[in-house]
């Protein structure tokens, strides 16, 4: 066998490509589950939000109108959802072991959560167009960027990229 050929795959190795679909399968068993619970109970996750913006608010002698927060968490509070899709379809990885990344990655994104929820408030009290747009950019990027960056950084990639590890 050559230098450069590919390692014959063994019958009990799933293929690179069989990895890849069994990754999107259980991520999108993963995120039907927890958009089910998210309809459930994610009434609670969206008070922790918006609870949490109401004492940064207050440092600017701003109000918390609940019923508006309440609006805003619910366009942005699923990006925790994403998040733990993601963690769950790691292939290879034990359940003990995810358990870290997922506290730490929810607490971040609820952090970011916050903070959005902080910041649209201060753009409509301010009248502040710029605010406004920054707020917006802010949003999608923790919608859409940051759950998948979470993920790659708090999980070690050889849990991420297991079919390229073993051709290594």
């Amino acid at each position: 066998m050559a230098k450069n050929d590919p390692k014959p795959q063994s019958p009990d190795q799933p293929s690179p490509a069989s990895s890849i679909g069994l990754f999107f399968l259980k991520f999108l068993g993963a995120s039907l589950l927890l958009y089910i619970a998210y309809m459930k109970f994610g009434f609670v996750y969206m008070n922790i939000v918006a609870w949490g913006a109401k004492p940064l608010l207050g440092i600017f002698g701003k109000k918390l109108i609940m019923e508006n927060a309440m609006r805003v968490t619910e366009e942005i509070s699923l990006n925790p959802a994403v998040y733990l899709s993601l963690l769950v379809a790691v292939p290879g990885m034990a359940w003990r072991s995810r358990i870290r990344p997922a506290i730490i990655g929810v607490a971040i994104l609820t952090a970011a959560n916050i903070l959005t929820v902080f910041l649209v408030f201060m753009s409509y009290y301010s009248g502040n167009e710029t605010l406004w747009t920054g707020t917006e950019f802010f949003n999608l990027t923790i919608n859409f960027f940051l759950p998948i960056l979470l993920w790659f950084i708090l999980v070690p990639v050889k849990n991420l990229l297991p079919a390229l590890n073993r051709q290594a």
